[in-house]
């Protein structure tokens, strides 16, 4: 924020002008936003675990959290897949969040992470929190998070 040299004066000429013994005025108060904030936390994605933290003030409500791996990655059976599908999100994991109270972590394990063959290689993958953005958040910049897997 830019200042003038103009306006500085004015503000020392006003300080100046006021009685002795009076009282400064007061500054108005800071707002701040009270709302959810949901954060992936995309790295915890190479242990088979989908991480989201709330961040915010309050508690956010249900949600989504999506997960999509961006190259060739080792694939579960249908069956396995079948708990983690969701027809608005194709070709992606999709985990229903029941709430999560501000401060708080919630933290899922893919129950098949473990059964799945890893060829060697680096494997991307892309966590989006509130991937239905049905939470109204301070900050809709942040539900994105990246990480990469590698297999040696």
């Amino acid at each position: 924020m830019r200042v003038s040299i103009l306006a500085i004066a004015a503000a020392l000429l006003a300080v100046a002008a006021a009685p002795l013994g009076a009282k400064p005025p007061v500054p108005p108060p800071v707002l701040v936003a009270k709302a959810p904030n949901l954060v992936p936390i995309a790295s915890r994605m190479t242990k088979g675990t989908i991480s989201v933290r709330n961040t915010g003030t309050v508690a956010a409500g249900p949600f989504k959290v999506t997960v999509e791996c961006n190259t060739s990655c080792a694939e579960p059976s249908l069956a396995d897949a079948a708990a983690y599908t969701d027809a608005a999100f194709p070709d992606r994991l999709t985990v229903s969040v029941p709430g999560l109270s501000p401060g708080h972590v919630y933290n899922h394990k893919i129950a098949f992470w473990d059964s799945l063959v890893w060829r060697s290689g680096n494997y991307e993958f892309t966590v989006v929190a509130d991937a239905a953005n049905t939470v109204a958040e301070t900050n809709e910049a942040d539900n994105s998070g990246g990480t990469v897997f590698g297999v040696p």
